[in-house]
């Protein structure tokens, strides 16, 4: 699910970078745009914030649709190996509570399969008995994201809003609606290893994620090779970090 290409600023947008400045990205460097240039290669030491951000995510977007190019291949089987540690919290829950809440999103045709992650947590929850509640992103033609309770096994539909893309048939939960979940996971276009997340440029998520309870864990879903070095991406004020990292090759969960 992608931010709105055309959205509205994010509170903070001029905010100075965290102090030292992060050197440069540099991850496979063998997977290079039209100009032959790494796709996610940027010094933010000469470049401004908001410019470094909005340039990465132009690389790493002809990156994703570079290496997806005939194949739909986005990494479901490994995604849900790689969940597997994210398991046993949610099935005390389950056990406890008789439901269990997570947030996932939609995925474009470029992002990485995580309704695969879904479906294994509905199998595992109701394997206990309990009832599953998904919550997924969607317009409210606001600043806010609204939620959707929904059905991955349902389908979706186009959203109403502009660059939202698809969005599941379910009732609407309201902007406040991720009190209520166990388990976050969050679209990126990249997040480095001290949990900075690079959106889709909306500040969406950045506005979301402070309704979360106090130690829901929130993962980003990203591709193996858009999870990058710690201090590799610009972090702002009004950046929300994340506690964790999922691709096809494995979870890497964060200290605080």
């Amino acid at each position: 699910m992608d931010d709105a290409t055309t959205p509205p600023p994010s509170p903070d947008a001029a905010a100075a970078p965290r102090d030292p400045a992060p050197g440069p990205v540099d991850v496979d460097p063998a997977s290079t745009d039209s100009a032959g240039t790494d796709p996610v290669s940027i010094d933010p030491m000469n470049i401004d914030p908001v410019s470094a951000k909005k340039e990465l995510r132009r690389r790493i977007r002809a990156a994703r649709s570079a290496a997806l190019a005939g194949t739909e291949d986005r990494g479901a089987d490994g995604l849900r190996d790689a969940a597997a540690p994210l398991l046993p919290r949610l099935q005390e829950i389950a056990r406890e509570a008789g439901a269990v809440t997570i947030s996932a999103f939609w995925p474009s045709p470029s992002e990485p399969d995580v309704l695969a992650v879904v479906a294994l947590v509905r199998e595992t929850v109701e394997a206990e008995g309990a009832a599953l509640h998904v919550l997924f992103p969607a317009a409210s033609g606001g600043e806010m994201l609204d939620w959707i309770d929904g059905d991955e096994r349902e389908g979706a539909e186009p959203s109403a809003g502009r660059g939202f893309g698809d969005e599941p048939r379910g009732e609407r939960a309201g902007a406040d609606a991720l009190s209520r979940a166990d388990l976050v996971l969050v679209p990126a276009l990249a997040v480095d290893r001290d949990g900075t997340r690079l959106g889709h440029g909306g500040g969406y998520y950045d506005r979301a994620l402070p309704h979360r309870r106090p130690g829901t864990p929130v993962v980003a879903v990203v591709h193996p090779v858009e999870l990058l070095e710690p201090g590799a991406l610009v972090r702002e004020a009004h950046d929300e970090p994340v506690d964790g990292v999922l691709t096809a090759d494995g979870l890497l969960l964060l200290e605080a």
